[in-house]
């Protein structure tokens, strides 16, 4: 087995020596670059590898490869969003629409990272997402970084390092991912997941770089039924007025505490395709992710030109900003929407 991580041969090299000499092995990591690149992937890999048994590292096939890529392993542990703590009243924080990792997470992973290693080499502690913490939490894990424990590694994974406090990523060793070329990424959905050449074409265009998401609408196509229907949902947006941005927010506002990681991927969806209309309106139409939309695209470029575009890839900025900073999901989402340039002729009704 290999590392098998598509497209980020630089960060797997560094992990890879950091493996075969422990002198260049660091206590912290962060894994920071756009989601659905394989930072997850990598970090089970370097997990496999710490603790695989066999000459060639990761292999695979021992015990600890196997029970890593099961999540069995006693040893590799993920910390993420409604993860459990040891809190007698609130063990397990999905069950109570948590956003955050809390600081019971932190303080349970501190006294888990205390303890000798049950099987493994290593003891692996994944935070996904990192930008996930709360203030508190942040700050007692502060701890966890200042007095490493021996023979463990924790890894940060983060799609946005500038929400980290500074002085969590300055102790840790950063590893960056980019988005996966568009050419590897073809070539990966037609040789490794047999994708027929137009779809592979078409999903590489779609994807901007994130190899996980092609795969993911390759083999579930309502992803892009879902994608088509967000879309329209922003034109109809644009050609409506104030009422029907208002409506919107309220219906999305609710959405988002019931399923935040719905919302966040529509606003991923309005950012590139404001993103393409950005192009078209720059001339660059052979960079747009969609070209079965290009005459509708042009359309909105004619419209709302560089200055508009740039205005709603603002809005979207700023409104995701603001949901991930835990203001009002519906107040977040009218300012977002009322910022995005109105169409003339459309008014308030």
């Amino acid at each position: 087995m290999t590392w098998d991580i598509i497209g980020q041969d630089a960060a797997v090299a560094v992990l890879r020596r950091a493996v075969e000499d422990e002198e260049r092995l660091s206590h912290a990591y962060l894994f920071a670059g756009p989601e659905h690149v394989g930072r997850a992937t990598a970090a089970r890999r370097f997990a496999q590898a710490l603790n695989c048994s066999s000459a060639e590292r990761p292999c695979g096939d021992c015990r600890s490869c196997r029970l890593i890529a099961e999540d069995k392993h006693p040893d590799v542990e993920w910390v993420g969003v409604g993860g459990i703590c040891d809190e007698s009243e609130h063990r397990d924080h999905g069950a109570d629409g948590s956003r955050d990792i809390r600081i019971c997470q932190v303080r349970r992973l501190e006294r888990v990272v205390s303890r000798t290693a049950f099987e493994g080499r290593y003891r692996v502690i994944v935070i996904d997402p990192a930008e996930a913490m709360t203030a508190e939490a942040a700050n007692a894990f502060l701890k966890t970084l200042e007095e490493p424990a021996p023979n463990v590694v924790l890894v940060l994974i983060t799609a946005r390092e500038e929400a980290l406090r500074e002085t969590v990523r300055s102790r840790c060793r950063r590893i960056a991912f980019s988005g996966v070329p568009r050419v590897a990424l073809e070539a990966a959905l037609r040789e490794r997941w047999h994708a027929e050449p137009q779809q592979a074409a078409r999903l590489a265009r779609l994807a901007q770089g994130r190899l996980g998401w092609a795969v993911a609408a390759l083999q579930d196509e309502r992803l892009l039924i879902d994608r088509e229907r967000t879309i329209n949902d922003m034109e109809s947006l644009l050609a409506g007025g104030f009422n029907e941005r208002f409506a919107y927010a309220a219906s999305l506002g609710a959405r988002y505490s019931r399923d935040a990681q719905t919302v966040h991927t529509t606003l991923d969806v309005w950012r590139d395709w404001w993103r393409d209309v950005l192009l078209a309106a720059a001339g660059q139409e052979e960079l747009t992710g969609d070209p079965e939309r290009l005459d509708t695209l042009r359309s909105h470029a004619a419209q709302y030109g560089i200055a508009g575009a740039l205005q709603a890839l603002a809005a979207l900025t700023g409104g995701r900003r603001h949901l991930e900073e835990h203001a009002s999901p519906t107040l977040a989402l009218e300012v977002m929407l009322l910022e995005l340039p109105l169409r003339a002729g459309a008014r308030g009704r």
